[in-house]
């Protein structure tokens, strides 16, 4: 089974370097373009399943990749895969709030695991809830299915973190980009990453 993890393009807030979460900021200029040439290099991948977040920069990445008439491929809305609740940070830029929440700042770079965002999410909630959903996608589907997930830097992460095997440790050791994807393979018990970023 091959596992295909889209970033959605680049939205305003990305490019005004801002907390992103549940937030919804539109795409960019420069995500709507990063969308159009996504398009271009999966058009032969044969995807025929598609699960995306419910935020709109990721069904409109979505949707500028795949033909949602299409009736060889299955299409679903997953708020599993919505990035992390970043609560009151939401929409705050790194300057406003590590000088604002500074205490609470602090925390989250002592130990992200067991930090919870003011009014948020816990990253552990926000981490089991992904990789449940993954894992509970490659339980019903079959090794020769090509699924895409269109989703966000953090939901991305966790999933190549859960498949393979760096846990809660890994997360900060990928760098997902905008308007990219990233592919594993995936077998019974474990699973390859083919590229990343491309």
């Amino acid at each position: 089974m091959k596992l295909i993890l889209i970033r959605h393009g680049e939205t305003e807030g990305n490019h005004k370097g801002v907390y992103q979460g549940v937030k919804d900021y539109p795409l960019s200029e420069e995500g709507k373009l990063q969308n159009l040439k996504l398009k271009s290099k999966l058009e032969n991948m044969n995807v025929n399943k598609v699960y995306y977040s419910t935020m709109e920069r990721a069904k409109k990445t979505a949707e500028a990749i795949f033909d949602f008439s299409s009736s060889k491929i299955y299409f679903e809305e997953n708020l599993s895969f919505n990035e992390i609740n970043f609560g009151v940070w939401d929409g705050k830029d790194y300057k406003y709030i590590s000088t604002n929440y500074s205490e609470q700042f602090q925390s989250f770079i002592d130990d992200f695991r067991i930090f919870k965002f003011p009014e948020g999410e816990s990253f552990k909630d926000f981490y089991n809830r992904v990789s449940e959903e993954i894992k509970e996608i490659i339980k019903v589907s079959d090794e020769e299915d090509n699924i895409a997930i269109v989703a966000h830097g953090g939901t991305i992460k966790v999933i190549l973190c859960e498949l393979l095997g760096f846990n809660y440790e890994g997360f900060y050791k990928f760098n997902i980009n905008h308007g990219c994807y990233s592919m594993l393979t995936v077998y019974e018990d474990s699973a390859i990453l083919e590229f990343l970023n491309k």
